[in-house]
């Protein structure tokens, strides 16, 4: 079983056309602007990919036109992670087996907040059913459930878990976590304005939407961090930060502000699945404002 999945694992956007169908004739630009900008996997149909709005013979066009577009050594990692164990199994098996797939990802349980021993039991589930590299997915945020630290160290001696995307912040935790599992599993941030943080503690990189956008940036700080530049690695996080700022702004959910920016490089439409809607004019002013004074995004050209 290969369990290397680089530094850099981005959580595609699923390209949609105007009538809200799949653009597949946007896959290949965009895997190609990824690959070329330091991405070494991609997550498909996760939140940012709008996975709870993409139906499953969505999901394998999808993962059939990536197969075909991605380069030899990209790997890819199917997301599919419910709050329903026994959907997740079936998802994971189904999954799985797929050839094409190299790895899947499977969110704490939201909304229906199981103990301790049932996040433990969710995870064990998915992980007696599958023999490919499981990444489990940490976001207290967005799930409402807490993993504590005992429950992430179970968890990583589980056979196939691999891999885990963390998104809570709480670095002390996580630090003393990481010291208990070396070797067990390769732990990822969750967070692009909090990477340089994460790496200072052990983590191996990232599970990233801003590297859409500014992936030569991340990759160029993963790099001077290796190299022991910290200094460097924080004036790089800082642009990071700013940069996430206006990806992950207070009026509208990721990944609307990415697929507008995305949109105004030309990669793919801005076009969303409800209930998520599009920026408004005021709002894409603003976020094209700071990102062309940031230099992410080219001046307009008056006509």
């Amino acid at each position: 079983m290969n369990k290397d999945f680089g530094k850099i694992i981005t959580a595609m956007v699923t390209p949609l056309n105007k009538n809200l169908n799949l653009d597949l004739e946007a896959i290949a630009p965009l895997v190609k602007h990824l690959e070329a900008t330091g991405t070494n996997t991609l997550v498909l149909a996760g939140t940012t990919g709008e996975g709870p709005t993409i139906e499953d013979f969505e999901k394998l066009e999808l993962l059939k036109e990536v197969y075909k577009q991605k380069s030899a050594t990209t790997r890819i990692i199917m997301n599919v992670g419910t709050n329903n164990t026994k959907e997740t199994v079936n998802n994971a098996v189904k999954w799985s087996e797929n050839e094409m797939v190299n790895g899947i990802m499977v969110v704490c349980p939201y909304y229906n907040k199981p103990s301790q021993l049932g996040l433990y039991k969710h995870f064990e589930a998915v992980n007696d059913v599958v023999n490919k590299p499981i990444m489990v997915y940490h976001i207290p945020g967005r799930t409402n459930v807490t993993m504590n630290a005992d429950t992430m160290v179970k968890v990583a001696k589980l056979s196939n878990v691999t891999m885990l995307k963390d998104a809570e912040g709480d670095l002390k935790k996580l630090q003393d976590v990481i010291q208990q599992t070396k070797g067990s599993w390769d732990v990822y941030s969750g967070d692009d304005p909090a990477l340089y943080d994460y790496l200072a503690i052990g983590s191996k990189g990232i599970v990233s939407v801003a590297s859409h956008v500014i992936g030569e940036a991340i990759q160029t700080l993963i790099a001077a961090n290796d190299q022991g530049a910290q200094d460097s690695a924080k004036d790089i996080q800082r642009f990071v930060g700013e940069v996430s700022q206006q990806l992950f702004p207070s009026f509208s959910p990721n990944p609307v502000p990415v697929k507008y920016v995305l949109s105004e490089m030309h990669l793919l439409k801005e076009y969303v699945r409800l209930p998520l809607t599009e920026l408004i004019e005021a709002e894409k002013e603003q976020i094209s404002k700071v990102l062309t004074q940031q230099q992410v995004l080219k001046p307009k050209t008056v006509h």
